[in-house]
């Protein structure tokens, strides 16, 4: 595969950030990451969840090692194993250096700090309240922080530095102590992949959920760089189907699962009685909207954007009503993206087919995935509480942190 066909690569090439072959992103991406969290809180019921997610999408943005400095000699229970790469140290400084929960002083220009505890996250400090993290919080952070260090390498400027929080407030608005005891998963890439990272640490040493996967494409080979759940062995799932594969790993969870290896297309229904959600991770509107009439409750959906200069997300959460779904999904225009100095640089021959090749893939980085999915898990957590209104949530995640817009549909 060309680099530039790489989605995060792509992305940041289309960003045009001064860095004019795929190469000279390769070569920012080549350093070492350190990752450092004060070790009373590397636990399993506080900021474990953040580490494992912030390893997970580091070591899918940078090519060299991910150093864990967290008191731990090994991971703990988490929906997969990490890659050879990411390896738990002492006191070991990568090119850049994030601080979960820990704050040294002076702090350098290369480090990054942030925290969590209950519903707020910070970035540039510590919260000091009693409470522990939470997965969902976790999560997001993971993300927040997780573009932070793929900014600082490679140069992406800040946006709408000025309007920045030292902290945000997620807007819960129940507990976290119910949990939907079944739910579909419609879409099983980067944040199909991350919804059911996120679900692994809500429902662990918790009860067991049933589950139905749906998807109509297989692996290939660059799903890699943006999907959470596979491994670093390519063998192990390459050319698979993604439901068929991600339905074996959640039995591997003690969950449920059941999967269809198809395209969903008007008239199609889940065939599981009672009162289903679903989660809608698609990357077109058409099928969001063909999910909305498939026999669910309640429909939750994120999507992440394209621009890296311009990093945002969105969430939904809605009823299964059609004339809704047609309001809240309609086409968008397409961002063209020829004059960016590689994009210039392809489509010497007369149909300039590299330029729209290199235009029609879809650029994203992991990260995005995951503060897009920690949203909608606070939707449903809310949803379960009780509160059955619709809702659409966006946010940006650079500069950090920006003032999320969460408003009644």
């Amino acid at each position: 595969m060309e680099l530039h066909h790489d989605r995060l690569i792509n992305g940041l090439l289309k960003a045009d950030l001064g860095l004019l072959t795929p190469e000279d992103v390769r070569d920012r991406l080549s350093q070492d990451v350190s990752i450092h969290v004060e070790s009373t809180r590397a636990s399993a019921d506080d900021l474990w969840p953040s580490i494992w997610f912030l390893a997970a999408v580091l070591e899918r943005e940078f090519i060299g090692n991910i150093f864990i400095n967290a008191g731990i000699r090994s991971a703990l229970p988490a929906p997969v194993p990490l890659s050879s790469r990411c390896r738990f140290a002492d006191n070991h400084v990568g090119a850049i250096a994030i601080r979960v929960g820990e704050f040294v002083n002076p702090v350098t220009e290369h480090e990054i700090i942030g925290d969590t505890r209950g519903n707020q996250i910070t970035c540039g400090e510590l919260l000091h309240s009693g409470e522990k993290a939470n997965p969902i919080g976790c999560c997001a952070l993971a993300g927040y922080l997780g573009f932070a260090a793929l900014a600082r390498a490679v140069g992406v400027p800040s946006f709408h530095e000025t309007w920045k929080k030292p902290f945000l407030v997620m807007p819960f608005e129940s507990s976290l102590t119910e949990l939907p005891p079944s739910f579909g998963v419609l879409g099983n890439g980067q944040v199909g992949q991350a919804f059911l990272s996120l679900a692994f640490f809500l429902y662990h040493a918790k009860y067991k959920p049933t589950v139905h996967l749906v998807d109509k494409d297989p692996f290939e080979s660059y799903n890699y760089r943006t999907q959470v759940l596979l491994t670093e062995d390519e063998k192990a799932w390459l050319g698979k189907p993604k439901s068929e594969y991600l339905s074996g790993l959640c039995r591997e969870w003690k969950w449920n699962s059941s999967f269809e290896h198809t395209e969903i297309d008007w008239g199609w229904r889940q065939r599981r009685p009672g009162q289903w959600i679903a989660f809608l991770g698609f990357d077109n509107m058409d099928a969001r909207r063909v999910g909305v009439e498939g026999g669910f409750e309640w429909l939750f959906e994120c999507g992440v954007g394209t621009d890296f200069c311009r990093p945002r997300v969105t969430w939904h959460s809605l009823p299964a009503e059609r004339e809704l779904a047609r309001k809240i999904f309609q086409e968008v225009e397409k961002k063209s993206w020829s004059k960016s100095a590689f994009a210039l640089s392809l489509g010497d021959g007369p149909a300039e087919c590299g330029r729209l090749f290199f235009e029609n893939i879809q650029a994203t980085a992991p990260c995005l995935g995951l503060v897009a999915v920690a949203y909608t898990w606070m939707e449903i957590a809310n949803f379960l509480g009780g509160n059955r209104l619709p809702y659409s949530g966006s946010a940006y995640l650079w500069s950090q942190l920006l003032p999320i817009d969460r408003t009644r549909i």
